[in-house]
């Protein structure tokens, strides 16, 4: 509809200067700067002016003007949801560090307890092993006392036949198996 419009416009704006020209062209000098003609010619600058006016003023700028506003609606728009995209990231870049450091947080904890369960697994297997080793050490010294005890009784036993031997030879009889015992036993008694 504008088109329309301003090709009207234009074309009416060829009609009047080429009749304004017809009509001048016989007397040979540029129109404008004859004097005799500054009347019409300031009428038709009067009618183009307004005519100009009229079409700028009723369509030509609230066009611009329309569009200047939906373009700064749409830039504020714009910013608006930057801005709202914005705040959208740093709540969730907050969200997101509060939810590391918990999961930090709960991590260290699960360690500390992981830890101390550990310690508690190791202190129980600790003291089991102890238990086991004391029982396995008392196992030991009774068998020691009692292989001690034994070898104690072959070395008495091998003291009186020794005893018997060297006293047999020495002597030339055999021995009194009641005293030799007495003196194997003194001799074991004072070491």
């Amino acid at each position: 509809m504008l088109r329309s419009i301003y090709g009207a416009l234009a074309g009416l704006a060829v009609l009047v200067a080429s009749g304004t020209a017809m009509a001048k062209e016989g007397s040979g000098g540029m129109p404008q700067l004859d004097y005799h003609s500054f009347a019409p010619q300031l009428v038709w600058l009067a009618i183009a002016f307004l005519a100009l006016y009229f079409v700028m003023s009723r369509l030509a700028v609230p066009a611009i003007s329309d569009t200047i506003d939906r373009r700064q609606a749409k830039i504020q728009g714009d910013l608006d949801a930057a801005e709202k995209a914005n705040e959208d990231t740093r709540s969730l870049v907050a969200a997101y560090e509060k939810r590391l450091a918990d999961t930090r947080e709960e991590a260290r904890k699960h360690m500390r307890e992981r830890g101390e369960a550990d310690s508690a697994a190791a202190a129980a297997r600790l003291q089991v092993l102890h238990d086991k080793l004391a029982a396995q050490i008392g196992e030991a010294e009774k068998r020691i006392a009692a292989q001690r005890d034994d070898v104690m009784a072959g070395l008495e036993n091998m003291a009186k036949d020794i005893g018997q031997d060297v006293y047999a030879k020495l002597a030339g009889q055999p021995a009194d198996q009641a005293a030799l015992a007495a003196k194997i036993a003194v001799a074991k008694g004072g070491r």
